[in-house]
């Protein structure tokens, strides 16, 4: 079995993932965000790359029925309805809404990442439900790091070093084939075994802070928050179906 970490987005060859899973982590915030969008009701979110695109696809899916979300420089754009905390996606502002987002890294990896026979949204607060996707579907995965502006950073490191501990335990009987990425990951996991302590070390971490969005950080540390494994396919984020019991 396969399981591969890339550690920035700058490693993704598209031949060499489309027939793979690939799982998204940009748990600062982007991802985060996701899963808190589809967990909270929302219909579908359009992941997308510029503020323009963004502007373009909410007006022809019809401004009644869609969110704008995003950020640039950690701040919400301006006239979108919604920035990139993942406490702004409540039930209440989103349920039954279409969302389309656009942040400086998480959507432009989801973008990158779509050619990907399938591909999943991950942080911690969908995480153990992210490991009992790939081993129920047997995948031998790509964890994509959206990094920080196509650069290496810790968070999503971090989290996919947890993630691919957690999936060979869930299955000790196979033998892991790594790529240099994953054992890095898996060293750094080690390092540092708690997000909320590991966050603000961090330059997205401390980014954040700056903005005056330090609640940011105890919400994206929170581990299985939510059931919820969003799934990109036909350029849209949805809720993957529920596991036959």
């Amino acid at each position: 079995m396969r399981l591969d970490v890339l550690l920035t987005p700058g490693e993704l060859v598209p031949g060499e993932i489309a027939e793979r899973t690939v799982v998204v982590l940009d748990v600062l915030r982007a991802s985060s965000s996701i899963v808190e969008a589809l967990a909270a009701g929302a219909r579908a979110l359009f992941p997308v790359g510029t503020i323009e695109e963004a502007i373009r696809l909410a007006n022809t899916l019809g401004r009644d029925e869609v969110l704008l979300a995003g950020e640039r420089k950690c701040l919400p754009i301006e006239g979108f309805d919604l920035g990139n905390s993942p406490g702004e996606f409540t039930a209440e502002r989103i349920g039954g809404k279409i969302v389309v987002m656009s942040t400086t890294n998480g959507t432009m990896a989801l973008t990158a990442a779509s050619v990907g026979a399938r591909v999943v949204v991950a942080s911690w607060l969908n995480f153990q439900a992210v490991v009992d996707d790939l081993v129920r579907t047997g995948a031998e995965p790509v964890l994509l790091c959206a990094g920080r502006e196509r650069v290496f950073g810790l968070e999503d490191a971090v989290c996919a070093g947890q993630l691919a501990a957690a999936v060979m335990k869930a299955l000790p009987d196979e033998e892991w084939e790594l790529n240099d990425g994953a054992l890095a990951a898996l060293a750094l996991a080690d390092e540092y075994p708690d997000p909320a302590k590991l966050f603000p070390v961090t330059a997205a971490g401390r980014s954040i802070l700056e903005a005056g969005l330090g609640d940011d950080l105890a919400y994206c540390a929170q581990r299985d928050l939510r059931d919820a494994v969003p799934v990109l396919h036909d350029r849209q984020v949805t809720l993957a179906a529920p596991a036959a019991v």
